[in-house]
């Protein structure tokens, strides 16, 4: 067993790569700049920020490219400078060129910026959006006319000196293109100074880095949210397993008959359902005085990270506010586990060592916990593997409905506030659960059947 696991494990490295390259590159794919500070404002705080998230390094071990960028691209800030000037030396090849056009562009901008408003400053900053070099001369022409009208000749010298400058830089561009550069392939290698080992590193050390929204370690804003949905979908995994495997062991012993037929009528009714109706049905008959029996006096708990209180404390404080959703997930998840183990036995008993067994003259009680129980948690088992990371992950329906603050609606927050880093730490939590959640699958078919064997 132990050579098996080793062996597994090895296997789970591998895949695990994968994943975070996936999961690495998605969160590279976006169009807004994750800094959310402006660069012109308060350029110091921007590049503070821009090293703290390491977006001052490349992003991989390499970078394959064309020989017209250099291997130094990523130092550039803020990332709309970079991605202006990549597409300016996506037109020409001449990076050198382009550089010193694009340096002429922002200067001009910046002197625009501090001596003048109105149309001539929307005049420089159109020529600072442009994107197709074709177009930049007649953007530049366009830029003389409202300078007529400013009344300090010194501005309207100077900005005119900047226009000219802004020319210059263009023909020199246009006079030397190097387009042949963008169809030769270069590779540069940048070591182990680079965004994804930084980012790797911290997932394997414990420190998967921060927040973007908050600015907190992923540890801080992570643990208290885990151990709700630890307490919320462990206790209901755990309660399905105990009610549902002895009552799908009953409806295999009872097949057919009305006990079983009104059994699995209920369960497919109850597994059919969506969660969010079958919470609001409880919640109605458990909460309300008015409709229902009024068990449980409110639902929202209180929040743990405002009460001052240990989680234990908070957890007993607040246990009734766990009675609703636990109830809703056990009812959802018993109706799965309860049918699979019903299919299970059924399908065992069918079976050639089955008959076998009851041809010896065994004892049927004895035939069936000892041969047709014991195969018939296989398919329980697999049901297993694939709940093992939700009791980590939590139900966003759930935490929704009955605001329990869970890894859930953590993950729902970090999706929509592009908290990347948060939401992509959560991904690669849930797949090393599920990869871990196999393993332990496959080790209790062998607990359940000596026949498997884990060499084959």
């Amino acid at each position: 067993m132990i050579r098996y696991i080793l062996h597994r494990l090895l296997l789970a490295v591998p895949t695990l790569l994968i994943i975070s390259l996936v999961t690495f590159a998605l969160g590279r794919i976006r169009e807004a700049d994750p800094v959310h500070i402006d660069f012109e404002t308060d350029s110091t705080a921007y590049r503070a920020k821009a090293t703290n998230l390491g977006l001052d390094q490349p992003e991989f071990y390499l970078t394959l490219t064309a020989q017209a960028f250099p291997d130094s691209v990523y130092r550039i800030f803020p990332l709309e400078y970079r991605k202006q000037m990549v597409h300016f030396t996506r037109q020409n090849g001449n990076w050198a060129a382009t550089q010193r056009l694009w340096n002429a562009m922002i200067g001009a901008w910046e002197l625009a910026r501090h001596t003048t408003s109105g149309p001539p400053l929307d005049a420089f900053s159109h020529i600072r959006h442009t994107r197709d070099l074709q177009l930049l001369p007649n953007a530049i022409d366009r830029a003389q006319s409202p300078l007529e009208a400013l009344p300090d000749d010194s501005v309207r010298t100077a900005l005119r000196a900047a226009l000219a400058g802004i020319r210059a830089a263009y023909e020199g561009l246009e006079q030397y293109p190097q387009r042949w550069k963008l169809w030769v392939p270069a590779l540069h290698w940048h070591g182990l100074q680079n965004q994804y080992h930084q980012w790797l590193s911290g997932f394997l050390s414990g420190d998967p880095g921060n927040s973007l929204v908050t600015g907190n370690p992923m540890l801080v804003e992570l643990r208290p949210r885990l151990l709700i949905t630890l307490s919320l979908n462990g206790m209901a995994i755990l309660l399905a397993y105990l009610i549902g495997v002895p009552l799908g062991v009953f409806m295999a012993r009872h097949d057919q008959r009305p006990a079983d037929r009104w059994t699995r009528a209920a369960l497919l009714f109850l597994y059919a359902m969506p969660i969010m109706w079958l919470g609001g049905v409880l919640t109605l008959l458990l909460a309300r005085h008015d409709t229902g029996l009024h068990l449980i006096d409110g639902l929202n708990a209180e929040p743990w990270l405002m009460s001052n209180k240990t989680f234990g404390r908070w957890f007993v404080d607040n246990l009734e506010k766990f009675v609703l959703p636990v109830l809703t997930l056990t009812l959802h998840t018993l109706a799965i586990i309860a049918l699979q183990m019903r299919g299970g036995i059924l399908e065992v008993v069918q079976q050639d060592f089955i008959r076998t067994a009851r041809a010896k003259g065994l004892n049927e009680r004895l035939v069936f916990w000892r041969h047709a129980f014991r195969n018939g948690l296989f398919p329980i088992i697999t049901v297993f593997a694939s709940f093992f990371p939700s009791i980590f992950s939590g139900s966003l329906v759930v935490e929704y409905l009955f605001d329990f603050p869970g890894m859930g609606i953590k993950m729902e927050s970090a999706f929509a506030n592009h908290d990347y880093p948060v939401l992509f730490a959560m991904v690669m939590f849930v797949s090393a659960l599920t990869i871990i959640g196999s393993l332990i699958a496959d080790m209790l078919y062998a607990w359940v059947d000596p026949r498997v064997r884990f060499a084959q």
